[in-house]
């Protein structure tokens, strides 16, 4: 549990990486999961900070659970684009 702890900010990157390349190759479930996945990682990280951590180490995951979540909630912004996005393109051909 500790490695998660220490590279959470790392995973969620990959996390991101993984939403952009999915884009890339237009899979939208595939998009549209991750994004998922990123915010409940973020939850997560905020349940367990307050659950199992005592003092500042809390505090320090409950705050990168909050920026992974924000991340997560950017990035499910940004799925739904691309899904409207492609959405109109099919209904105009």
């Amino acid at each position: 549990m500790s490695f998660i702890l220490n590279h959470c900010v790392a995973i969620s990157m990959i996390f991101v990486l993984i939403f952009f390349v999915s884009i890339a190759f237009k899979k939208r479930i595939s998009a549209l999961l991750v994004s998922l996945i990123t915010l409940s990682f973020g939850l997560f990280l905020i349940f367990y900070a307050s659950t199992e951590i005592r003092g500042f180490e809390a505090i320090d995951v409950q705050i990168k659970g909050l920026i992974i979540i924000g991340e997560g909630s950017i990035l499910l912004v940004i799925t739904s684009i691309f899904i409207v996005a492609q959405e109109l393109k099919k209904k105009t051909l």
